[in-house]
């Protein structure tokens, strides 16, 4: 009896071994993506995404920003943020209140522009931001 169950055993192994050996799915050495995996947009993508889902009323379609208006928004508030200014310097001191020679910004909308830039460019500035905002009844 022992020698049949050792047997089996040993069949059952050297079987289900070889059955995983000599496939030809070469997929199956590449290490499988986790189920966790999460496809993440980059900053410019995440950017004029967040702008569309936005719905900024306080630019219309014949005055709005140019493409590169928009692109350099973000990159200078995080450049200035990262450098210790406040979201009251961006708008204020700082010369980067989102407004150009024919299209202008609303404040809150300004403020939420700030914030979507930051969590598509400088990600670690988020809480920094939306804090100060929250602290000035901005957000």
């Amino acid at each position: 009896m022992r020698r049949t169950i050792t047997t089996v055993l040993l069949t059952t192994t050297l079987a289900l071994t070889t059955a995983g050996c000599g496939t030809s799915d070469t997929n199956s050495s590449k290490p499988k993506p986790s189920k966790s995996t999460v496809y993440k947009l980059q900053p410019d993508d995440q950017w004029k995404q967040s702008i569309n889902a936005a719905g900024i009323t306080s630019w219309p379609e014949d005055a709005a920003p140019t493409v590169d208006e928009i692109e350099a928004m973000p990159k200078d508030w995080c450049k200035a943020l990262n450098e210790g200014h406040s979201v009251k310097w961006l708008l204020e001191d700082g010369g980067l209140y989102p407004i150009g020679d024919d299209w202008g910004t609303t404040k809150s909308e300004a403020q939420k522009l700030i914030v979507l830039g930051a969590e598509a460019y400088c990600p670690k500035q988020v809480s920094r931001v939306k804090a100060e905002l929250r602290k000035s009844g901005g957000y």
